[in-house]
């Protein structure tokens, strides 16, 4: 909805697209665009038993930065929730399950925030001396105003080979 009310106000003579067309005069296919994003939203309302439909459909309502590679230094990363809602939110409560090899501090973070905001929680990342090399996912369990969400929102950490426990 974002993207299609954006290039109605913008009134594009050419749309170049990334992997497909170039189209010339685009507003009909902007203007279908726009309405089928109004139909989608409308239609994940009436599945959603949630207050706001974008807890069940968006999963970028809790954000969070990717952690590239972790050579057994302590590498920094931020969890980032963000809920939709208007109101003020009590929690999150982010509990980080790391799997074997890797340690995240701290293990649960919590905090409080505003209506539809954004707060920044710090985070470390370290690899065990023995750890294998390898991509590894850490999974973030949220619970939010009272709610557990579960392990919906993950990281994506990289040890390199012969390098954890270094530096330390």
């Amino acid at each position: 909805m974002y993207g299609a009310e954006y290039l109605t106000r913008l009134k594009p003579d050419l749309l170049v697209g990334g992997h497909s067309f170039v189209m010339d005069h685009p507003a009909a296919f902007i203007e279908r665009y726009r309405k089928w994003s109004y139909e989608m939203r409308d239609a994940f309302r009436a599945l959603s038993s949630e207050s706001d439909y974008r807890y069940w459909f968006d999963p970028f309502w809790s954000a969070r930065s990717r952690i590239a590679w972790c050579c057994g230094r302590a590498s920094p990363g931020r969890e980032h929730p963000r809920p939709q809602l208007p109101a003020r939110q009590a929690g999150p409560r982010v509990v980080v399950h790391a799997p074997p090899g890797l340690v995240v501090e701290p293990a649960v973070l919590e905090g409080e925030l505003g209506g539809a905001s954004r707060r920044s929680f710090p985070i470390r990342v370290k690899a065990a001396p023995d750890a294998p090399p390898g991509v590894r996912i850490v999974a973030l369990d949220v619970t939010l105003d009272g709610r557990r969400y579960g392990e919906w929102f993950d990281f994506v950490v990289g040890v390199e080979s012969g390098k954890a426990g270094k530096g330390q």
